[in-house]
């Protein structure tokens, strides 16, 4: 079979990477610890870990595969979609849902004296385009002042940067091994400084998921007896009503798009808040009926992963602020999205179905148009983390209408109507077009979910 090279086996260095090759076909390239090492290491094995290739979309509906979740089950690895939770063996590609993603085979024997990791692939005259590593981190600040604004373009929204919005203030309070998954939500939910709060949220699902294969998994709490604040506070910003918020204009001048990155990053931390919320508030939460059930550790798995996502969000929107010459809290902001969590704090249906599959799911539907001002704008910069905000979300629409689905199927209840029903309860208004019908089927919303839809609740 025909072999490609892809890299040296020095050069890798990370989880996972996009294979682009020369056909316009993407693949998978996962870099994982080998499971059970022996004497003589397998041809995809070197040096403690194990490298294995598969297509990069799921073959149910294209979910993207670099951004999949990664379990052992039976001695083996497995990956699942981030959109649907498709599972699939990564040496194998069988799944338990009897549909079977395309596997590659990978030879790292002798990379270790410089040569090339290669990959077995059944066409002739293929190359690679590219190598992409996908990344996890979070941009923090460094110790250093960011760049002033280019005077000649119109720096009405910004203002120099002033010593102290650049760095935090001393370090992050981490908590011992014995703190639960509440009392760490808590935690995060009570730090005001915005660069603690994502030191400590990455950390958090870190900490979670390399603790699921042991036998020290961290200890979920109950929820009580931590102290949750009414809202949690905000360093260095100045609130005011959603009303009052001035308007960003149409992105055509770099004051408009910094107005535009700044409103964004609020989103995205109130989204961290959220979602960890969603966690220690609901901690206690048990389905309704007979069989009556609790949650079960996937779920807070699935949320501590969204709000780590929105930590790198807020990163990086910060990190392009002031690649821009602002910063974030130099434009007032709104807590519009926290009125609505403290609307729906008493049931979890309803939190799920405002909060992810309303909010989160109007994201679904504007990015694409704001992701276009910006490259017509020729800021490929921030065109680029909007677009990785943007497939990241895709998967927390799903998360929710993942978990809204569990709870009826054990609750005997029909999730549309039940959305549809908190919608009207909880929300002011209708549900307006236009819709990204194909980013919300992707997350599992077709229209039944949202069509004609018109909330009633008090404003």
């Amino acid at each position: 079979m025909p072999r490609i090279p892809l890299a040296p086996l020095e050069f890798l260095t990370q989880t996972r990477y996009v294979i682009h090759l020369t056909t316009g076909k993407r693949l998978v390239l996962f870099r994982l610890p080998t499971i059970e090492p022996s004497a003589t290491p397998a041809q995809n094995e070197a040096n403690g870990w194990s490298y294995y290739a598969m297509e990069a979309e799921c073959p149910h509906a294209g979910g993207p595969m670099q951004d999949s979740s990664v379990d052992i089950e039976d001695s083996a690895y497995v990956v699942s979609c981030p959109w649907h939770a498709y599972d699939f063996n990564v040496e194998t590609g069988e799944s338990s849902v009897g549909i079977t993603a395309c596997t590659f085979a990978v030879d790292v024997r002798g990379a270790e004296g410089g040569g090339q990791v290669m990959l077995e692939y059944p066409e002739e005259g293929v190359g690679v385009v590219k190598l992409e590593a996908v990344s996890e981190r979070m941009q923090l600040k460094e110790p250093k002042q960011a760049k002033k604004l280019d005077r000649r373009d119109d720096s009405a929204a910004t203002q120099p940067v002033e010593e102290g919005n650049t760095t935090p203030a001393g370090p992050a309070v981490y908590l011992d091994n014995n703190a639960t998954v509440c009392d760490w939500c808590a935690h995060i939910l009570n730090t005001s400084n915005p660069e603690h709060k994502i030191e400590l949220t990455a950390h958090l699902f870190s900490i979670f998921t390399a603790r699921e294969g042991t036998t020290d998994q961290m200890e979920i709490g109950d929820g009580t007896g931590v102290n949750l604040p009414a809202m949690p506070p905000r360093d260095g910003l100045v609130d005011i009503k959603p009303g009052q918020m001035p308007r960003a204009g149409r992105g055509g001048t770099q004051k408009s798009r910094i107005m535009m990155l700044h409103a964004l990053a609020n989103i995205e931390q109130w989204a961290i808040d959220l979602a960890v919320d969603i966690c220690v508030r609901f901690a206690s939460f048990r389905t309704k009926g007979d069989e009556s059930r609790g949650l079960p550790r996937a779920f807070f798995h699935d949320w501590l992963k969204v709000a780590s996502d929105e930590a790198k969000h807020f990163s990086l929107l910060r990190a392009r602020l002031e690649e821009m010459g602002s910063y974030f809290g130099a434009i007032p902001v709104h807590h519009g999205l926290w009125e609505s969590a403290t609307l729906t704090g008493h049931d979890l249906r309803a939190r799920i179905s405002i909060i992810a599959l309303v909010h989160e799911a109007r994201g679904l539907d504007v990015n694409p148009m704001t992701i276009e001002k910006f490259r017509k704008a020729g800021d490929t910069e921030s065109v680029q983390s909007l677009e990785i905000i943007h497939n990241d979300e895709i998967t927390h629409v799903t998360t929710g209408h993942r978990w809204l689905t569990w709870i009826c199927a054990q609750e005997h209840t029909d999730p549309v109507q039940v959305f549809r029903s908190n919608v009207q309860q909880y929300w002011v208004g209708a549900l307006r077009e236009p819709f990204n019908t194909e980013a919300r089927m992707q997350a599992g919303l077709d229209e039944r979910y949202y069509g004609n839809l018109v909330g009633y609740g008090k404003a």
